[in-house]
């Protein structure tokens, strides 16, 4: 294959961070400094911008269909609820694979059944669900 026809290169963020180091390389920049993150050699686009990019952004991202599915003023609002907030944090770290497993509604129920017996859990919680009802109000 010719070396020169080879298509644009890959845009991933390892490959944005090897240009960072090439660049500073280049200029003779401190390597030992920390690296910064990839978008400090890029700028995404409009349509990239608007996907969540921290941990925290993906995990409402991911709740907030199931959030909303629900009814505030159901007296099972804060079970449910917590529920898939449970989800919402298993499916993050595990895998959405991980909640299909036969004996995940077991676990489900006594990890928001735990949460919602601990005072402070519990209100951290409401407090939680409160202010996501409130942003998204419309």
């Amino acid at each position: 294959m010719d070396p020169l026809n080879q298509g644009p290169p890959p845009l991933s963020t390892a490959w944005f961070e090897t240009q960072k180091k090439k660049m500073k390389e280049s200029t003779g920049q401190d390597q030992t400094a920390p690296t910064g993150k990839a978008s400090d050699v890029y700028t995404p686009s409009s349509a990239a911008q608007g996907l969540p990019s921290t941990k925290q952004e993906k995990f409402l991202e991911n709740v907030k269909t199931g959030l909303l599915e629900l009814d505030p003023e159901d007296e099972e609002y804060l079970p449910k609820a917590t529920k898939k907030l449970v989800d919402g944090v298993i499916g993050q770290e595990y895998g959405e694979h991980f909640t299909k497993n036969p004996a995940y509604p077991q676990m489900q129920n006594k990890i928001a059944k735990t949460i919602l017996s601990d005072p402070t859990h519990r209100e951290a919680v409401e407090d939680f669900l409160a202010v996501f009802q409130m942003t998204q109000r419309v």
